[in-house]
């Protein structure tokens, strides 16, 4: 007959070491350089890159630091990046010594600065993660890194509601734009560098994905580098009649004014037809919370600017 009993001495050592190893254990995610063990939640995160920041700040957290933030103020906007956030130098050349000084438990990093992670893991964890890479989808990776990110900053429903808000904000510009019948309009999606030369972003940017989610063609067919465009002027937009041109702001006015005073502003198609809109800022290669943004910028101003040029 089977008695109930206390586990002997050797049992419950067994016990203790198995549930001491499960408390240890923490949270193990992969990522762009291996496996990174994170034992408690991090509070005080720094962050490195941009579209990180952007995701971090979509989760619902502050961090303590972050590269460039004026930069990230002007050129990505959104979400906010409160005042209390300290600058660490220059993106793609960190202050080691203000991080040190942060006394962060987790840096953010994207794998285009590799070479600084381990001066960076002597500080703290570094969580390296990259969008941009050779035969990647980038908005298919972002999506999986937020959902890391989430996972290691005990955040990932908000993760994945923020996803799911992402599409269904897709799915609704998509609508407004084929109640609008704009669905499936050429389009040139460009930063402009200075009154002469443009980024033309093609079919592996982010932005292309902002618009041919939102139901738009992107006009531009031509090979493009690891980020997803092509270095080009005015002159490689000329072919396609029908199309929109899409400015990215900031646009300094100086270099707007001088453009139009060029002697090839007036053969642009597009200038003579009135389909220029300007959208942003936004950042060119931002997260998931860029995408839908963009897409309903777009929409906006495609709407707005198309009601002023219908005959």
């Amino acid at each position: 007959m089977l008695t109930g009993s206390c586990p002997g001495p050797a049992l419950r050592a067994l016990l203790m070491l198995l549930l001491s190893f499960t408390a240890s254990a923490g949270t193990v995610v992969t990522h762009d350089a291996g496996e990174l063990r994170i034992e408690n939640t991090p509070q005080r995160i720094v962050v490195l890159n941009w579209w990180l920041a952007e995701h971090l700040l979509a989760l619902g957290v502050t961090p303590v630091g972050a590269a460039d933030t004026d930069g990230y103020r002007e050129w990505v906007a959104e979400p906010p990046l409160p005042q209390s956030v300290k600058s660490v130098g220059r993106r793609q050349a960190p202050n080691l010594e203000a991080i040190r000084a942060l006394e962060p438990d987790l840096i953010l990093v994207s794998g285009h600065l590799m070479a600084a992670v381990p001066a960076l893991q002597t500080i703290a964890p570094t969580l390296v993660q990259t969008t941009y890479d050779t035969g990647s989808d980038p908005w298919d990776r972002a999506r999986e890194h937020l959902i890391t990110l989430g996972r290691v900053l005990d955040r990932e429903d908000r993760a994945r509601a923020v996803i799911a808000q992402a599409r269904q904000d897709l799915a609704d510009t998509r609508q407004q734009l084929s109640e609008a019948g704009l669905t499936g309009q050429p389009a040139f999606i460009v930063r402009f560098l200075d009154d002469r030369r443009v980024r033309i972003h093609g079919d592996n940017s982010m932005l292309n994905q902002a618009l041919e989610q939102a139901g738009l063609d992107n006009a531009w067919n031509r090979s493009t580098n690891l980020w997803g465009f092509t270095p080009g002027t005015l002159a490689d937009l000329g072919g396609h009649p029908d199309a929109w041109l899409i400015y990215i702001r900031p646009w300094p006015e100086a270099d707007r004014e001088r453009l139009r005073a060029s002697g090839l502003w007036p053969y642009l198609p597009m200038a003579r037809s009135g389909r220029i809109s300007g959208v942003g800022p936004v950042w060119t290669f931002g997260g998931v919370v860029s995408v839908p943004r963009m897409a309903r910028m777009l929409a906006d101003q495609l709407i707005a600017v198309d009601t002023e040029v219908q005959p």
